[in-house]
This record gives structure tokens, sequence and C-alpha cells, in this order.
């Protein structure tokens, strides 16, 4: 059992009922409590009595920051074309503006917190499988276990309104003793059944279509993605698969957003933006190529793929891009001149590191509305791009390729690109995997760079990749 260290929920909650009543609009109360160390896994997977359909996981790349997410305080949800950031953004700051949050410091992932993300193309007709997911969907959970380096934190967020009274902070208190209480729960087996690739001669087909645009100097890179269906004989919990991930994909960014009866979760190397303070991190991350059998071959690929003209052309068309968007929101930029290989278990990529220091009015939203998406998931130039990858795919990609990640009330926030990932609905899942076509692409050769991009999510969900 978790031990709280300081803090004791409810000091302030008087307040936040008093505000609520007298303004007559719900209120935010939030507090963070310093605990003993709790596994963040453990605390999604005791949640799923409780919250099964509300929860949510994040591990960051480094491994640094571990939050996990059980129930939804508040949801903010939005499905406009236009103005889904701008609209969420406001939704968040009205919130928070109003709210009481009791914490003895500023700790960057606690206290008031968003997790979600946007759709990739708001303007394709959604499919059934994300019918329970909006183009603009975050959570507030309503208690929240955050490990920053060696130290961990709970945070509940009550919603006050003007009918409530002091019995809801006791109703709470008893669902926290509880989960820090109880044991965690059991899960059950990945029984696949079956697995379909969807259409994959036609998607070739389709490639090859947009290589003749590209050889026509309509555009300069398109990004194709295709996917895979997985049947269950039951429905798969995502505790399971994030383990599986956890334990194959260290060096990735691990989430999780369950919403009632889906879940999009997957291990993307690849973060889109981070903030910390005035402190601006993004990643250029495009071209790449399979791992070796043994240290000399993996190490002869990744030089090859520091040398090729057609991945190094890819790669400099998103660090071109990157650049210019966040120098619109950073006093300086610091990058280095040539890329360098990110490897992770199943691939090798070029990878080039974007910092800058942000204008004091810079929000996470601002950066992530001008950088998604970029060259690495849409292609060149952007809006030809996207209305090439809507007629070629055929397909819905939902959340895939698109940012999903993090937010607090003091600023800070870290969206990852959501590749190598897939969607859970109901008994089925669905993988989704893309590469980026150039000119002098080839449909056989893009094929089977989506194969091994398929791996983790496939191999988490209990497939056997020898076949892959």
């Amino acid at each position: 059992m978790s031990i709280i260290q300081d803090i004791k929920i409810g000091g302030s909650f008087d307040k936040a009922l008093a505000k609520a009543k007298a303004e007559g609009i719900p209120v935010l109360y939030s507090a963070v409590q310093k605990v003993s160390h709790v596994n963040p896994l453990s605390f999604y997977s005791k949640g799923i009595s409780l919250y099964n359909g509300e929860r949510f996981f994040w591990k960051d790349k480094e491994n640094n920051t571990k939050i996990a997410g059980l129930g939804s305080t508040y949801m903010l949800r939005n499905d406009s074309e236009d103005s889904r950031y701008t609209s969420i953004e406001n939704e968040w700051k009205r919130l928070i503006s109003n709210a009481v949050i009791e914490s003895d410091r500023e700790i960057g992932g606690t206290g008031p917190l968003l997790f979600g993300g946007f759709s990739f193309d708001p303007s394709v007709p959604r499919s059934k499988e994300w019918s329970d997911f909006s183009h603009g969907i975050f959570q507030m959970p309503t208690f929240m276990l955050t490990v920053t380096g060696q130290e961990c934190y709970l945070t509940t967020n009550i919603l006050c309104t003007s009918q409530d009274d002091e019995g809801l902070l006791n109703i709470m208190e008893k669902k926290q003793e509880e989960l820090l209480g109880q044991k965690e729960a059991g899960t059950s087996n990945l029984k696949l059944v079956e697995t379909t690739e969807i259409a994959p001669e036609e998607w070739k087909e389709a490639l090859e279509e947009v290589v003749s645009q590209l050889k026509n100097g309509d555009m300069e890179k398109v990004v194709l993605a295709r996917k895979m269906l997985m049947s269950f004989k039951d429905r798969p919990l995502s505790d399971n698969v994030i383990q599986n991930l956890w334990n194959e994909q260290q060096d990735s960014f691990i989430f999780s957003l369950e919403v009632a009866n889906s879940c999009f979760l997957g291990a993307s190397p690849e973060r889109l933006v981070k903030k910390a303070g005035e402190d601006i991190l993004s990643t250029c991350l495009a071209g790449s190529i399979a791992r070796g059998g043994n240290p000399e071959e993996d190490y002869k690929l990744g030089e090859s793929l520091l040398h090729d003209d057609k991945n190094l052309y890819e790669h400099n068309l998103v660090v071109d891009m990157i650049r210019e968007v966040l120098k619109q929101y950073c006093s300086e930029i610091d990058m280095p001149d040539k890329p360098e290989l990110m490897k992770v278990r199943d691939i090798q990529h070029l990878y080039t590191p974007v910092k800058g220091k942000a204008y004091q009015e810079t929000s996470i939203l601002n950066v992530i509305a001008r950088l998604h998406p970029t060259p690495a998931l849409g292609g060149v130039p952007r809006e030809k791009a996207m209305k090439t990858i809507k007629h070629a795919e055929k397909m819905d990609r939902g959340l895939y390729a698109a940012p999903v990640g993090w937010m607090d009330s003091y600023g800070n926030g870290e969206f990852a690109v959501a590749i190598r990932s897939g969607l859970i609905h109901k008994d089925e899942a669905y993988l989704f995997s893309g590469c980026g076509v150039v000119a002098d692409s080839t449909a056989e050769s893009e094929y089977r760079e989506t194969q091994i991009k398929f791996k983790p999510m496939f191999r988490a969900l209990g497939g056997n990749t020898d076949g892959l």
C-alpha cells in the first residue's frame, strides 16, 4: 500500500466549493500529494474495475516521466476542421483560470493536466472503428499518478458545482484509498484468432500512381499509410499490450488512451514537441532502414542510411520545415548540421534534434498547430500531399500519425507523433504503418518498410512476427 507523504487532500476544498456556489459555475479543485513509489503500470491496472474505458498511460522516451490517469473529471472534445487547437486551448485556459490548486510547488506533469490528442486529418469521414473518438479529444483524470525521476505524486481532481457539499470529498477520499490499497487486477491473455492485411495490392498500385505524380514534379514527398486487422476471441485488454510494449520498446514513447469501447495505444520513437518552461525540443525523424542480424551488419546498414541520397533528401525536408516553424516561436534555435542514427528494436532512423527557447506567450498547442503534420507524416507541399493521401489511402487514420500527449496547467507538456500504433475497438485491433514516398521510391521496397513498422504493435498484441 502506498503511503501519502505530504499534503492531506481537502485543505482548500472548502475554498473551491465556496467559489462554485458564489459564482454559479463549476470550479476545479486539484490536490497534489507526494507518495511513496507506486508502479505506474500497476496503478493503471488497478483502475480497471472502477474506470475501464476512462484510463490513459504515458511513458516518455528517456524513461524520466511516467503518467497514469484514471477516471474522467473533465473531457474536452472538438470536431472542428479549422479551430480545434484554439477551441481546446481556450476551454482549457477557462477551466484552469478558476481552479483551486493545492500543491507545495509547481511540478511538471502534476496537478490539472490534459491527456489526449488530435486526429491526423479532420476532413476525412470518420470510420466506424474511430467512432468513440473526436478530432480533438482530451481527458483530465480524476486520479493521476506521476512518476518523475525518483519522485512519485498523486493528483486528485474534483469538479465542484453549486449543488455539491463536503460529502463529495469523503467519496473521493474513499476511492483514493481503494485505488492505493487494492491488489492489482488480473489480466486476460491475448487470444488472437485471425490477421488480415487490408488490400495490400491495391495499396501498392496507389503508391505507384503517387510516384508518377512525384516524378512529374507535382510534389516532393507524400507519406502513405496502410492498415492491418487483427481479430481476437475476446476484447484485448490494454494492460497486456502496454506491458508488452514496455518490455520490448524501452527507448520509445509508450502511450494508451481508452475511450469507451476503444483504446488507442502504441510505442513511438518520434517526439513532436516537448515544452518545459521556456525550453522547446522537437525531433526530425525521417529516413529508415532495418536493423542488422549482428553488430557488423547493423553498423553497415546504419552507415548506408547515413549516406543514402533518397533518405537524406526525405530527412532534410522535415528538418527545414521544423526549423522554420520553431523560429516563429523561439528566440534562439540550436541544432546539429548532420543527422545521426536513432536505433530502436526493429528499425533505425535518421534523427536530428531541434532545441529552442520559447517566447513567453508561446503555448505547446501553438507549436503543434503549426507543426502537424510534419513532412515525416504528411508530405511536401503539405496541402497537395494531404489531398493525395486522402485520395490514395481511402481510409481514416484517426489519431494515427497525429499528436498524442499531455499538457499541464503550468505550461509544460510533451507530445509524440503517434506512429507504431494501433486501435483496439471491441474484439478487433487495427494496426497502422506508413512510409515516405519520393520520386525514386518503389512499391515493393516501401511495402517491406511498412511490414517492419507493423512489428512492434503486432508483437505486443500477441502476433508472431516471423511472417512479417
